[in-house]
């Protein structure tokens, strides 16, 4: 397992163009146990010019820092099927961006229901289906989100009826160690599935311990389902983040090392 930076942690900056990408980068560089980033789509502030996304790819080769996952947002829970359809044209758009930055990882969400969960599961089923078709014939991985705020993935239970129904095992699961209404359980019963992680943070110790998600027992069920893929941290809160991001990704590092040498 390998660390990266998600640029979500430092969303308020970047949006407000206090941050750009190239000092995001850059301070991800001066982290030793930073070896990847990743980036939002929000965050790709020009995504149809060419010379705009050759830049970050030049970030990325300067710095050393691969993308290893583009956060696309998206939401297949319209009960309209023309705002649906639109977000599927969203996706192939996006795709095309993924593969310029040379992303093999696309993100996607289930989404959140307009109006009822039950009644609308089998129709986000169907459209994440198409969705992860677009993104399979473009060569790029497919990593679904669990997310609650009453979406469709809330917990474990939604994940592992998705997976079920959806029944194609090439796609995987981003696991957000955060986002679960079930929390901990929800984690560890999912753990297998993932194909990305974020190392979701809020709020820490003197030691950069998160106080709220137990990251030992995480990341021994994650050795144990031989999950070899990037752990990227994401900080949601209103501390300044370089600080708090610095601090959780040493505690997280040596939590890492740790775990992996027993």
């Amino acid at each position: 397992m390998k660390i990266a930076c998600s640029s979500q942690s430092f969303d308020k900056l970047l949006l407000e163009r206090k941050m750009e990408l190239d000092e995001f980068y850059q301070f991800c560089s001066t982290l030793p146990f930073v070896n990847g980033v990743e980036l939002e789509d929000k965050h790709i502030f020009h995504p149809n010019d060419k010379s705009y996304l050759n830049e970050i790819v030049e970030l990325s080769n300067q710095y050393n820092l691969p993308i290893v996952n583009l956060a696309f947002d998206c939401n297949f829970g319209f009960e309209s099927e023309e705002k649906i359809h639109a977000e599927l044209a969203r996706v192939k758009e996006w795709v095309e961006v993924a593969k310029a930055l040379h992303i093999q990882n696309f993100r996607l969400f289930a989404g959140w229901p307009d109006f009822d969960k039950e009644k609308q599961w089998n129709s986000m089923i169907r459209f994440v289906d198409k969705a992860a078709t677009i993104v399979e014939e473009a060569g790029l991985t497919v990593v679904i989100e669990n997310h609650n705020h009453g979406g469709f993935l809330s917990n474990s239970d939604d994940v592992l009826r998705m997976f079920n129904d959806l029944n194609r095992p090439s796609i995987k699961l981003l696991l957000d160690t955060g986002n679960y209404v079930d929390q901990l359980e929800g984690v560890l019963k999912t753990a297998h599935f993932s194909g990305h992680v974020h190392a979701k943070v809020k709020e820490i110790n003197a030691n950069g311990e998160e106080l709220d998600i137990n990251y030992p027992t995480i990341l021994r069920k994650l050795r144990d389902v031989e999950y070899n893929g990037w752990l990227s941290i994401e900080y949601e809160g209103n501390l300044e983040p370089k600080s708090l991001v610095n601090q959780f990704g040493q505690f997280l590092s040596k939590e890492l090392k740790e775990t992996m040498e027993v």
